[in-house]
């Protein structure tokens, strides 16, 4: 895929490549959607930078990222990132890693135990 429409470029503690497109975002903080995470998007990328990641059991491409803050508005104590794993082949062939945001969303977990 080409860089252009892309917003930002984050790599994960594993140094996997994930990149959030200007179409993403904007489909993501939708009136409709989640609008409480216009103001929270360096929480999204803290998420994907340092959050744990979990594998969805019924799509292997398909990850969750979760990281929890304190300065989300009130209800909310974490941030959801959900990433497509995937390749593409560049314009001299090779295959390279095509990582994207799919959504993200806020979210209330409670603590284990309590």
């Amino acid at each position: 895929m080409a860089s252009s429409g892309k917003r930002r470029t984050i790599q994960d503690r594993d140094g996997n490549p994930i990149y959030l497109t200007e179409e993403r975002w904007q489909h993501i903080v939708e009136d409709n959607n989640h609008p409480e995470l216009k103001d929270y998007e360096d929480n999204l990328k803290m998420t994907i930078r340092q959050g744990r990641r979990r594998q969805e059991p019924l799509n292997p491409r398909k990850y969750r990222y979760v990281r929890p803050f304190d300065d989300l508005p009130a209800g909310f104590n974490h941030v959801v990132g959900i990433v497509i794993f995937g390749f593409d082949v560049n314009t001299q062939g090779a295959t390279v890693p095509n990582n994207f945001i799919a959504t993200a969303l806020l979210t209330h977990i409670r603590p284990r135990g309590g």
